[in-house]
Formats: structure tokens, C-alpha cells, sequence
């Protein structure tokens, strides 16, 4: 008598448990509309120099990724002392990384910008090109070994700096 009782609890816990597929309209909403053609000029960009480089675009966020690897990273304190290593995720040479993050309002962070930092294995720039359009900013992570090509860096340079006009 008791698996008679458990059938119905079973039936409704299967049907709230099975995945369901994302409809169009989710879709939109896992990813700002307003990145997507900011997001295509990037990718455009990183597939000429790193046609292997896998990317992906969800919410405010856009990372692109190709021969990385996990590295332990000393930094120094601000007064001087060091720390003690982390692990890091960063590029190999002929790798590259990069997180972008559409953030509302101007930049207020405590580091300058444009920035760069040496991570020991591989370099990290920091931008956060500024839209009062939008009244937004870019927060720009992109790490890169000593042999990335000038021209890519250049290039992408300039897209982020001039994200407004790509940026709806």
C-alpha cells in the first residue's frame, strides 16, 4: 500500500526535475543584447590572431580563452612585503586570456587605469574605458605572454576604448 501512496510524489518530483530546454526568450535574458555587437567585433578580432580561442558571452560578462594554464603567482604587498602565492589561471606562450564585465557608472576602483601588472609568467592589463552614453564602464582583464603579437594588442586597444560605439 505504502508504493501506491509514493507514485503520485514520484511523478511530480520527476516532472520537476527534468531538465526543460532554454527557449529563445531565456536565451535573451542570460545575455545582455547590448554586448552582442561589441562581443562579435571582439571575437572577429581574437579568431584572427587565435583562430583555436573559445569565447562565450552570458549576462554582463565576455571571456575569451586559448593555451592557458594554472600558475603560482607572488605579488607583492603595498608595502613592499610579499605574499604568499596564489593560484592564478593565466596564459602559456601563445596563449591568451581576457574577462570583460560591463559595469554601470564610472570606474572606482583603487588600482589606475590603464594598468599593467607582472604576473612573472605573463602580463595583465587593466582598462575601464568609460561611456557616459551608457553610463557604464569596461573592466578589462587581459593576460598575455611576452610574445603576443603587437598588432592583436594594438587592435584590441582601440575596440575597447571605443566600446560605446559598439555598445547599444
Amino acid at each position: 500500500m505504502k508504493t501506491k501512496q509514493t507514485w503520485p510524489l514520484l511523478l511530480t518530483l520527476l516532472t520537476i526535475l527534468v531538465p526543460t530546454p532554454v527557449r529563445a526568450d531565456d536565451a535573451e535574458t542570460l545575455q545582455n543584447p547590448a554586448l552582442k555587437r561589441f562581443y562579435t567585433e571582439l571575437q572577429t578580432l581574437f579568431l584572427k590572431h587565435y583562430p583555436k580561442a573559445t569565447s562565450h558571452r552570458l549576462k554582463d560578462k565576455i571571456h575569451f580563452e586559448h593555451d592557458t594554464r594554472v600558475f603560482l603567482v607572488h605579488e607583492p604587498l603595498m608595502t613592499g612585503e610579499w605574499q604568499d602565492p596564489w593560484e592564478t589561471r593565466g596564459p602559456k606562450p601563445g596563449g591568451i586570456l581576457c574577462d570583460i564585465t560591463l559595469q554601470k557608472g564610472p570606474y572606482q576602483r583603487q588600482a589606475v587605469v590603464p594598468q599593467t601588472f607582472d604576473k612573472r609568467y605573463f602580463t595583465t592589463l587593466l582598462l575601464a574605458p568609460y561611456s557616459p552614453k551608457q553610463d557604464a564602464h569596461l573592466a578589462v582583464h587581459l593576460s598575455y605572454p611576452r610574445n603576443v603579437p603587437e598588432e592583436f594588442l594594438k587592435q584590441f586597444v582601440e575596440l575597447a576604448n571605443a566600446f560605446s560605439k559598439y555598445v547599444d
